[in-house]
């Protein structure tokens, strides 16, 4: 077991700068490189976090920098170059969902992964988000009986496309930044793999703001063991909601279900000039990070630490690209697609 798991962050933003915080908080983690192409970020974030080693070229990173473990946290649709360059290096590799906008970039990834022996982690964390524990154990224990029917919303305000992806929101879709988390969750809690879907989509209001992708995709997804899910994201939600994130899941079972509102149990905060829902899924408690983030990070450097296979692996990576673009395509021919 390694005493210490030396770390690089590629692509130090908004997410990135949650994957540093997490990891100073681990005795056995050290963060030693970040990299962004952003200068100013770079410094700023550097000065923030106390990391002397900065490059604007993840390469020159990799080459100079005695690394163990990488974060990818670049935009959805550069993933592929940094994820390869890391595994060349030799580098375990833990990077953000989804795993790539294509199958042909994430089969790459997955592949190379293979072939160097290193280990590939996809960051679908909400995997230990506490209720969906709660809800594993009782799928597995047997308490519900058999799948049939599952129906997921996982949706954002519209600051999310118009401020806070601003630069790159063109650049993805609806099912590889939201609903890859949500059919995760279900193809992670039914078991089984999915078979065929069925999606529409529709751009309208983004399109009129010059940004380029989809206001809305519903899916139907139909899983080999006979289970339905009906999946639906949307990102132009009002900014006057007191969260910009939206997350409710239904599950129906032969014997039971299971019913998650992610917000419905949280803090409700009100002064003269506003009303709130702050999140408690990932927060920071007395300067701490507390969370499903934190503990998908803990586990990735705990594989790498005892050489243990992390999960969500690369295959389920590859596995959820694979859908998402199904979803995309059958939205757009609009009739349904067929998987392998």
């Amino acid at each position: 077991m390694k005493d210490q798991v030396r770390l690089g962050v590629i692509g130090v933003g908004l997410q990135g700068q949650t994957h540093l915080k997490c990891y100073q908080t681990l005795p056995y983690a050290q963060v030693v490189a970040i990299a962004d192409v952003h200068e100013q970020t770079l410094r700023e974030v550097g000065e923030k976090f106390a990391i002397p080693a900065q490059y604007r070229d993840y390469r020159e990173m990799l080459s100079r920098e005695e690394l163990d473990a990488v974060s990818v946290v670049t935009p959805d649709h550069l993933h592929r170059e940094p994820v390869l360059a890391a595994i060349a290096a030799g580098c375990h590799v833990l990077c953000e969902k989804p795993l790539a906008t294509g199958v042909e970039d994430a089969e790459a990834m997955v592949t190379a992964a293979k072939r160097a022996g290193v280990k590939l982690m996809v960051n679908f964390s909400n995997r230990w988000q506490s209720y969906l524990a709660l809800a594993k154990e009782a799928v597995e224990a047997g308490e519900l009986g058999y799948p049939v029917y599952a129906y997921a919303r996982l949706s954002n305000t519209l600051y999310v496309p118009t401020q806070m992806l601003k630069t790159w929101a063109s650049q993805t879709k609806l099912p590889f930044w939201l609903m890859s988390h949500t059919i995760d969750r279900v193809r992670w809690l039914w078991g089984g793999e999915v078979t065929r879907v069925y999606s529409v989509a529709r751009s309208r209001l983004l399109r009129s703001r010059g940004i380029d992708t989809p206001d809305f995709y519903a899916a139907l997804v139909e899983f080999d063991h006979g289970a339905v899910g009906n999946f639906e994201s949307c990102w132009i939600l009002p900014e006057t909601r007191p969260n910009i994130v939206d997350s409710k899941m239904e599950l129906v079972f032969s014997e039971g279900s299971i019913s998650v509102d992610a917000y419905q149990t949280l803090v409700q905060i009100a002064t003269k000039e506003a009303y709130r829902v702050p999140g408690t899924l990932q927060v920071d408690i007395y300067g701490q990070p507390v969370g499903f983030v934190m503990e998908a990070l803990r586990h990735f450097v705990d594989c790498v630490r005892e050489d243990r296979e992390p999960w969500p692996s690369g295959e389920d990576g590859l596995t959820l690209v694979r859908v998402c673009t199904a979803i995309v395509e059958s939205a757009e021919r609009g009739e349904p697609v067929e998987l392998g």
